[in-house]
């Protein structure tokens, strides 16, 4: 099945490794702790956003709240001419996913360990072809966090599980304010069973106005588009 994603048997090899690393981390990186469910719910999960165009052809791609490298390390694993850079806020997760990038040979992948909000106001902004994230939060805060970092023209890719009509109508509220238009959601079916999981498109189609996105804490204290 990772063969039809394009890994050859080096990719394969350090997709391999990268389980055994997080297997046997001596911190809480995931609270999945089976192999067969970290196959499943991390590493099928991150390449199933492969089948999306705007991914695969991307040149440089940020993983907004990046956690344990997932699915920033899967990505960069499965496109090597793509930067891929990996923003998560807490240190010790940043340093593992630096070790790991390391100890796969992976020299595409960028760690910044900043919050989105400051890092979308210096050298993150309009610096990426696509965000992506995983269930970082309600999609209003998910845009303030990505919208800023992309080029004109750039995509936001959230993935999250089914939502409420009431967010959806919140998410095209504050994706306007940011500069961006919702486009149609896509289901994604990474292994056989999967279910509720959606993937949340939106093009940047304007400059983000300079005041977005708000200090640290704001965007989930006070999510745009209520």
């Amino acid at each position: 099945m990772y063969r039809a994603r394009g890994l050859n048997d080096a990719a394969l090899d350090r997709l391999a490794l990268l389980g055994d690393r997080l297997l046997q981390a001596g911190f809480n990186v995931t609270g999945i702790r089976e192999a067969e469910e970290i196959e499943r719910l991390h590493f099928l999960d991150s390449l199933s956003l492969l089948d999306l165009d705007v991914v695969r052809e991307a040149k440089s791609l940020v993983d907004v709240g990046a956690g344990a490298g997932l699915p920033s390390l899967v990505l960069a694993l499965a496109l090597p001419k793509a930067s891929v850079t990996a923003l998560e806020s807490q240190q010790k997760k940043c340093t593992y996913i630096v070790q790991a990038a390391e100890a796969l040979g992976l020299r595409n992948v960028v760690v910044r360990c900043e919050r989105a909000e400051e890092y979308g106001r210096k050298a993150g902004r309009e610096a990426h072809d696509v965000a992506v994230s995983r269930a970082v939060g309600i999609l209003p805060v998910v845009a303030e966090y990505s919208i800023p970092l992309l080029v004109l023209g750039g995509t936001m890719v959230a993935m999250k599980g089914a939502i409420s009509n009431q967010e959806r109508i919140q998410a095209e509220k504050a994706l306007g304010i940011l500069g961006a238009e919702m486009l149609p959601p896509l289901r994604l079916t990474p292994f056989r069973g999967a279910e509720n999981r959606w993937v949340y498109l939106a093009r940047k189609v304007r400059v983000t106005p300079e005041k977005f996105p708000r200090r640290p804490g704001i965007p989930r204290k006070r999510p745009l588009g209520l």
